[in-house]
Protein backbone atom coordinates (compact mmCIF):
# COMPACT_ATOMS: atom_id res chain seq x y z
CA UNK A 1 0.00 0.00 0.00
CA UNK A 2 1.67 3.51 -0.86
CA UNK A 3 1.25 6.37 1.23
CA UNK A 4 1.04 8.62 -2.14
CA UNK A 5 -0.80 11.60 -0.15
CA UNK A 6 -0.92 13.56 3.02
CA UNK A 7 -4.26 11.91 4.14
CA UNK A 8 -3.07 8.12 3.10
CA UNK A 9 0.22 8.72 5.45
CA UNK A 10 -1.72 10.13 8.44
CA UNK A 11 -4.43 6.61 8.27
CA UNK A 12 -0.69 5.00 8.10
CA UNK A 13 0.76 6.21 10.59
CA UNK A 14 -2.34 5.62 13.02
CA UNK A 15 -3.04 2.33 11.93
CA UNK A 16 0.90 1.18 13.09
CA UNK A 17 -0.09 3.07 16.39
CA UNK A 18 -3.22 1.49 16.76
CA UNK A 19 -1.22 -1.74 16.52
CA UNK A 20 1.17 -0.81 18.68
CA UNK A 21 -1.35 -1.53 21.81
CA UNK A 22 -4.02 -3.68 20.56
CA UNK A 23 -1.48 -6.76 20.59
CA UNK A 24 -2.90 -9.54 18.41
CA UNK A 25 -6.33 -8.36 18.62
CA UNK A 26 -7.80 -9.68 15.30
CA UNK A 27 -11.08 -8.18 15.19
CA UNK A 28 -11.34 -5.46 11.99
CA UNK A 29 -14.27 -3.26 13.85
CA UNK A 30 -12.27 -3.03 17.24
CA UNK A 31 -9.03 -1.36 15.07
CA UNK A 32 -11.05 0.38 12.49
CA UNK A 33 -12.80 2.11 15.35
CA UNK A 34 -9.29 2.82 16.95
CA UNK A 35 -7.96 4.24 14.08
CA UNK A 36 -11.22 6.78 12.82
CA UNK A 37 -10.78 7.90 16.75
CA UNK A 38 -7.54 9.12 15.64
CA UNK A 39 -7.92 10.72 12.44
CA UNK A 40 -9.50 14.08 11.24
CA UNK A 41 -13.16 13.64 10.42
CA UNK A 42 -12.25 14.55 6.78
CA UNK A 43 -10.57 11.02 6.16
CA UNK A 44 -13.20 9.03 7.60
CA UNK A 45 -15.08 9.18 4.45
CA UNK A 46 -12.05 6.41 3.13
CA UNK A 47 -13.66 3.93 5.24
CA UNK A 48 -17.67 2.36 5.01
CA UNK A 49 -20.11 2.72 6.70
CA UNK A 50 -22.32 0.08 8.25
CA UNK A 51 -25.79 -0.59 7.04
CA UNK A 52 -28.23 1.50 8.68
CA UNK A 53 -30.76 -1.17 8.77
CA UNK A 54 -29.00 -4.64 9.77
CA UNK A 55 -26.32 -2.71 11.76
CA UNK A 56 -23.81 -5.10 10.05
CA UNK A 57 -20.08 -3.43 8.65
CA UNK A 58 -18.80 -4.31 5.19
CA UNK A 59 -15.44 -4.04 3.66
CA UNK A 60 -14.68 -1.44 0.92
CA UNK A 61 -11.51 -2.15 -1.10
CA UNK A 62 -9.65 0.47 0.55
CA UNK A 63 -10.39 -1.27 3.59
CA UNK A 64 -9.10 -4.45 2.12
CA UNK A 65 -6.34 -3.29 1.47
CA UNK A 66 -5.64 -1.93 5.13
CA UNK A 67 -6.40 -5.11 6.37
CA UNK A 68 -3.72 -6.74 3.88
CA UNK A 69 -1.37 -3.93 4.68
CA UNK A 70 -2.01 -4.73 8.17
CA UNK A 71 -1.25 -8.46 7.87
CA UNK A 72 2.09 -8.02 6.53
CA UNK A 73 3.34 -5.55 8.92
CA UNK A 74 1.94 -7.04 11.80
CA UNK A 75 1.25 -10.90 11.01
CA UNK A 76 -2.19 -10.39 12.57
CA UNK A 77 -4.99 -11.23 9.83
CA UNK A 78 -7.94 -8.81 10.85
CA UNK A 79 -11.27 -10.64 10.40
CA UNK A 80 -14.36 -8.74 9.76
CA UNK A 81 -17.28 -10.18 12.02
CA UNK A 82 -21.17 -10.33 12.43
CA UNK A 83 -22.54 -8.30 14.76
CA UNK A 84 -23.53 -11.12 16.97
CA UNK A 85 -20.45 -12.48 16.68
CA UNK A 86 -18.81 -9.55 18.31
CA UNK A 87 -21.27 -9.23 20.70
CA UNK A 88 -20.75 -12.89 21.85
CA UNK A 89 -17.15 -11.98 21.86
CA UNK A 90 -17.33 -9.14 24.07
CA UNK A 91 -20.01 -10.79 26.19
CA UNK A 92 -22.89 -7.73 24.91
CA UNK A 93 -26.53 -9.06 25.03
Amino acid sequence: MEASDQGMNRILEQLHFVASYVGDCDDWVTVKKEILRGIPSPLRKRFSRRDSRTKEQWLNDFEKELINYYREQTGVDLKLRTLAERREMFGVL
